[in-house]
């Protein structure tokens, strides 16, 4: 019906989108409920049937931005690798992925993973825990191929965090603009690392 009142869930996402905007374009500690409210387009007292605090939808807007991330990563499917060539293929497209989503939303971004966590060490922890569960999906991911793919002595769970510490840069050059682009790294950082896992890189013992 016309001019009806959203329904609950679309106000709520409302609000968090506008926390999202407000708190990247001018800073965490420089904006209040109010700034919310008037950028969401509803009424102060709307704010306070979803969130207690400035610092509850916080947490929201971490939500959404991990979930923006997530939305990137999910269906690429490490997993489902049939072997090695495959598996850094799928993860050159989770770094372009990335990649595109940091060019799209570059304010939410430099928000989530620099300032957000300067609010509260408690959102240092949080992200922490993410980047470790993404090398750990990674290392398990990796743990299913063929023996023959990888190269002996490779440590999984290293390569795993050495794939995460890839995805943060993915996600950190291209807020500089004076950096050479996310999307022109994702091919030569995936190439370094196939070349040192693999059966012929530099992880393979050459006796």
């Amino acid at each position: 019906m016309t001019g009806s009142t959203p329904p609950r869930s679309a106000r709520r996402e409302a609000l968090v989108r506008a926390a999202s905007e407000v708190f990247s374009e001018r800073g965490y500690g420089n904006c209040g409920v109010a700034d919310v409210v008037a950028a969401a387009g509803l009424g102060h007292g709307t704010f306070y049937n979803y969130f207690t605090s400035k610092r509850d939808i916080l947490d929201a807007v971490i939500d959404r931005g991990f979930a923006l991330v997530g939305a990137q990563l999910t269906d690429v499917h490490l997993e489902r690798a049939d072997g090695l060539e495959e598996f850094f293929d799928r993860f050159q497209l989770a770094l372009e992925r990335l990649n595109a989503l940091v060019r799209q939303d570059s304010a939410l971004v430099r928000f989530v993973l620099f300032d957000a966590p300067a609010v509260d060490p408690a959102l240092i922890d949080r992200l922490q825990r993410e980047l470790a569960r993404c090398g750990a999906i990674a290392a398990a991911s990796l743990a299913e191929l063929r023996p023959g793919d990888l190269g002996p002595g490779i440590d999984v769970e290293v390569v795993g965090e050495a794939m995460t510490s890839a995805l943060l840069l993915a996600a950190v050059v291209p807020l500089d603009d004076r950096q050479r682009s996310g999307e022109s790294l994702a091919r030569p950082l995936v190439e370094l690392m196939r070349g040192g896992i693999g059966t012929d890189g530099i992880g393979a013992d050459r006796g």
